[in-house]
């Protein structure tokens, strides 16, 4: 049996991040913008409090400096997170549950 390629391995997982797709109306009948709200952000901000939390539990971070120091790793991280959320790309096709009269199609 042929391996999964990892696209194909990773697609079931983006899916179920996807929690809104959006199509934009565009001027002068340009191609629609789409914009994908997801749950990428919440799950990393839910991640880095429940890392916070269990550091502040076990004593690892015991001073404010130590916490600052952390929270400013955890922003940097997000900015990079940000970056690589911005390219990426869905398509969009015609299956169960997709009207194409609604798009004008």
């Amino acid at each position: 049996m042929p391996t999964k390629t990892p696209s194909k391995r990773l697609m079931p997982i983006v899916r179920d991040l996807i929690q809104t797709v959006v199509i934009g109306k565009t001027p002068d009948h340009q191609p629609a913008s789409m914009e994908v709200l997801d749950l990428m952000e919440q799950q990393f901000l839910t991640a880095a409090q429940n890392d916070l939390m269990t550091r502040l539990a076990s004593g690892e971070i015991e001073t404010e400096a130590k916490r600052k120091k952390l929270l400013d790793q955890y922003d940097e991280e997000l900015e990079r997170k940000y970056l690589e959320w911005e390219n990426l790309q869905i398509s969009l096709v015609a299956g169960a549950g997709f009207e194409p009269a609604a798009f004008r199609l």
